[in-house]
């Protein structure tokens, strides 16, 4: 190469560089998205929205919602595995994440390269519940009611794999339960069964059970968190029973792998201000559930966590998708 040669590719790559670093200056110059693993309507759904609004208001561009709850938010992940990692296409997921790489035999990505964690958004209680003609009203009651009667009963799930059977599955390991899985599709189909008798035992959002468990159409066992639930303090925790047992529900914000972390740095920022909003903070108090707003490094030792959890339990229970 002749020294007039490297001359200009010295200027090529200079030019480069300070157009990438003027696109990553101006971010954002057009509308985000954030692709949501659930149906619209959702609890999730409804945190995407309430933060959406609040990074409008913080950011010079709007952040719309896209909306791909199929194949238990596997199709909506591989969206933002496969898009052009320059800070316009964000993954809102909850646990699922966490679960999917291991009930897949061949999920599309994986998820410690294809992904970089922007922020913890919100973590909040699930809620152990059963049917009152079980006639159990605590959780060991409700343990020494199953091992007195080993098979004869069951627990259900809005679906394998997803964010109410792990819990379950590793609720039954850590007690020693003989019951039987059975799948719906999507938790109000489950809590319906359970309110008709169909089933015994399943667990959701604390918040959507509030109503039924004030007109005593379920009764609450516990919640999954490490702590007591403001809302309920009356309520143990599932720990209590099963020490160290801890299953928060969460949401979270990630990136394509490959984004700037100059962009993932500043979308950390935003959500952290946004969250921080007097009106967001409400809204997301209204449902129960506790705001965070985590820099990417906190997060990703979070979800490093939750994979170790769900691997555990989905191996041990030889959870599988089909595919």
């Amino acid at each position: 190469m002749t020294l007039m040669h490297r001359a200009m590719l010295a200027v090529l790559l200079l030019a480069s560089a300070h157009t990438t670093a003027d696109a990553q200056a101006a971010w954002p110059d057009r509308p985000i998205r954030f692709i949501v693993t659930s149906a619209a309507g959702g609890g999730i759904d409804l945190m995407a929205r309430i933060l959406a609004d609040g990074l409008s208001r913080q950011l010079p561009k709007p952040v719309v919602i896209e909306n791909n709850g199929s194949a238990g938010g596997l199709v909506a992940t591989k969206m933002v595995v496969n898009a052009e990692p320059d800070g316009y296409t964000f993954l809102f997921q909850g646990p699922g994440y966490a679960a999917l790489p291991y009930i897949h035999r061949d999920p599309g990505f994986d998820v410690d390269k294809d992904f970089a964690p922007v922020s913890l958004i919100a973590q909040f209680p699930l809620v152990l519940i059963t049917r009152p003609a079980l006639g159990v009203k605590t959780l060991p009651e409700f343990i020494a009611l199953v091992k007195a009667n080993p098979g004869k009963h069951n627990f259900g799930s809005s679906g394998v794999g997803g964010a109410s059977h792990i819990p379950l599955e590793a609720i039954k390991d850590e007690a020693g339960l003989d019951m039987a899985h059975i799948p719906f599709r999507g938790s109000g189909q489950t809590t319906g069964a359970l309110i008709a008798g169909q089933i015994d035992l399943t667990i959701d959002g604390l918040a959507p059970q509030i109503g039924n468990i004030e007109a005593g159409t379920v009764v609450p066992l516990a919640v999954s968190t490490k702590e007591r639930a403001p809302s309920m303090p009356n309520l143990a925790t599932i720990g209590e029973t099963l020490p160290g047992f801890v299953y928060p529900m969460w949401v979270a914000v990630f990136a394509p792998g490959k984004t700037p972390k100059a962009i993932v740095d500043k979308m950390s920022e935003a959500i952290s201000n946004a969250i921080k909003d007097p009106a967001v903070k409400k809204r997301l108090d209204e449902l129960k559930v506790t705001a965070v707003g985590s820099t990417p490094a906190e997060l990703a030792r979070f979800v490093s966590e939750q994979l170790a959890f769900n691997k555990a339990i989905i191996q041990k229970a030889r959870i599988q998708s089909g595919n």
